[in-house]
């Protein structure tokens, strides 16, 4: 009996050192990682950037309040009006120390109100852009989508208790947008 108590005492001294180096290792990774990632933010005129330097490479958001930026190339819904805090871009840049994985992204967004029926609102966009795909989603919205040139352009048509709700994205290439 006391043989099968020092082996489940030495299986447990065992696991309790496994766990204490997991431990140790674990916060020499924090440190290392802590000591080479520099985190920068800084808010303009312009909008508000954040710049993450690793070891791998430098990873940047440059948020705009660029009203109406993901409305090119969509007709605006006539009598609709912009909501409150729409609209707004961000480029996302990813820049690797070698230059080979570099990767750029723009994303834009717009959001407009009107108090005509979705349906209604659905028809004049599919006899404005027939080349977009419909598509009917859960909860009774309305997504319309168009891919060209490296570039997407999303309109989502949602009824709400205030009104219909035309939410337009625009995801791509920074120069497509």
């Amino acid at each position: 009996m006391s043989n099968s108590n020092s082996r489940r005492g030495g299986v447990l001294a065992g696991l309790l050192v496994v766990a204490v180096g997991m431990v140790c290792l674990a916060i020499v990774v924090g440190i290392a990682i802590a000591r080479n990632v520099r985190v920068e933010t800084n808010s303009t005129q312009n909008g508000d950037h954040v710049s993450i330097e690793t070891p791998a490479g430098k990873f940047s958001i440059h948020a705009h309040d660029e009203s109406g930026r993901a409305l090119v190339d969509v007709p605006v819904y006539p009598g609709a009006t912009r909501t409150r805090h729409s609209g707004g871009a961000a480029v996302f840049e990813w820049t690797s120390h070698d230059g080979r994985d570099d990767k750029n992204l723009t994303v834009a967004g717009d959001e407009m109100i009107t108090s005509d029926p979705v349906d209604r609102v659905v028809e004049y966009y599919q006899s404005k852009l027939p080349s977009w795909v419909i598509a009917n989603d859960h909860d009774g919205k309305f997504r319309m989508e168009l891919a060209d040139g490296g570039y997407k352009r999303i309109i989502v048509i949602d009824g709400k208790h205030d009104g219909t709700h035309i939410g337009v994205a625009t995801i791509g290439a920074p120069a497509a947008n």
